[in-house]
């Protein structure tokens, strides 16, 4: 066999380089033809079936980034721990369209989480939310709230009334609440000056428990407005059978309204979820109930650290772009956030919309709210 000359000998071993590099690169494209193949399958997949789409490209291309429609949106449900950080959300409320906002007083347990008590700080909340109102004319719709415990509870939901108060907040129906029926004999008087007077009512009534309790108040005080939010806690089961038994009672009762809030974090993911799968479903309640029902949010807007003005704003835009969109991202869902939905695995937290229409957002945005508080009297 000839001896290779010097220069053969140097060439050898960058040929075999070149030859290794070639098939590892054949490799990674056959890998990600592959990859890529999957991705297109899954996303079909997702698509026929009304699924969440876990398999898409990265969420900076997603659709979210699209600017949101042009509307006044008034933001129909959320909670204020301290006036110190208010001007955080409404700098986020104004780069999302949000004109007004309807802050609901709260008590210590949904301002500081377990350990406190509902029944404290309901007061002091009340009144901080009646002074940033005064601050803040034709922005702030205040809520007061009361335990069915408080002496007095018409007397004092009369005084706050006097001070602004355009409406009640009642967590009475919650599960962290609940200690009495909800048509106990202190609330009645409650309902009947609710009712004469018409002051709305945000009430908190979980029909998965507590349905037949409000079932019986609303037959005895008829023509009070009440806005029970999170469809009644039914969008957990929206093919369940209280589902349809809250249909039913916005169908008896015309002052009968519901808001688009779900809840914070994990609760909002889990929302998102739902209405990603159950597009059709959603879609036709909005082509039933759009006169019905509010654009709400709840994502408590406290000191903690993580609720920064772009945290806030994040959920605000999560909180259109479900209703807007019909595909949109949002940075809680996807894999490896602590309040991602771990059974639904979805990868880069893409979610589908219900893209309703502009008559339809107008209604949940502007026109149902302003009819209970027109802008004029804020």
């Amino acid at each position: 066999m000839p001896k290779q000359t010097q220069a053969q000998q140097n060439q050898a071993p960058q040929r075999g380089s070149r030859n290794g590099v070639v098939a590892i690169l054949s490799v990674v494209i056959v890998v990600l033809v592959a990859a890529n193949m999957l991705m297109w399958q899954q996303l079909r997949q997702a698509s026929a079936g009304g699924g969440p789409l876990s398999i898409l490209a990265q969420p900076a291309t997603t659709p979210s980034d699209a600017g949101l429609r042009d509307f006044k949106v008034v933001n129909a449900h959320e909670h204020l721990f301290s006036r110190k950080y208010l001007d955080k959300y409404l700098r986020a409320a104004e780069s999302t369209g949000v004109v007004r906002t309807l802050f609901v007083a709260s008590s210590d347990f949904t301002l500081k989480g377990k350990g406190y008590e509902a029944t404290k700080g309901n007061e002091a909340n009340t009144l901080e939310i009646l002074h940033v109102a005064r601050q803040h004319p034709g922005k702030i719709i205040p809520f007061c709230t009361l335990h069915p415990g408080d002496p007095d509870p018409v007397g004092k939901l009369r005084r706050y009334v006097e001070e602004g108060a355009m409406g009640l907040k009642l967590y009475t129906g919650h599960g962290n609440f609940y200690d009495r029926p909800l048509d106990c004999e202190e609330m009645l008087p409650v309902y009947a000056y609710c009712q004469e007077t018409n002051l709305p009512i945000c009430w908190h009534v979980n029909f998965l428990r507590y349905a037949g309790e409000f079932e019986r108040v609303m037959r005895q005080f008829p023509n009070m407005t009440v806005i029970v939010p999170h469809w009644g806690v039914t969008f957990w089961r929206p093919r369940g059978p209280e589902y349809q038994r809250f249909l039913k009672m916005l169908d008896t009762y015309p002052n009968l309204y519901t808001d688009t809030s779900f809840g914070t974090r994990e609760i909002l993911v889990g929302g998102l979820e739902i209405v990603s799968r159950e597009r059709d479903l959603f879609r036709a309640f909005f082509e039933k109930y759009a006169d019905r029902t509010l654009w709400g949010t709840d994502m408590v807007v406290t000191g903690n650290r993580e609720k920064t003005e772009e945290w806030v704003e994040a959920v605000l835009r999560a909180c259109r772009d479900v209703l807007e969109k019909d595909t949109y991202h949002f940075f809680m869902g996807a894999k490896g956030s602590r309040h991602a939905d771990k059974k639904a695995n979805n990868i880069y937290g893409v979610y589908r919309g219900l893209a309703l229409s502009d008559d339809i957002l107008r209604k949940v945005y502007e026109t149902n709210i302003d009819k209970l508080f027109p802008p004029e009297k804020i």
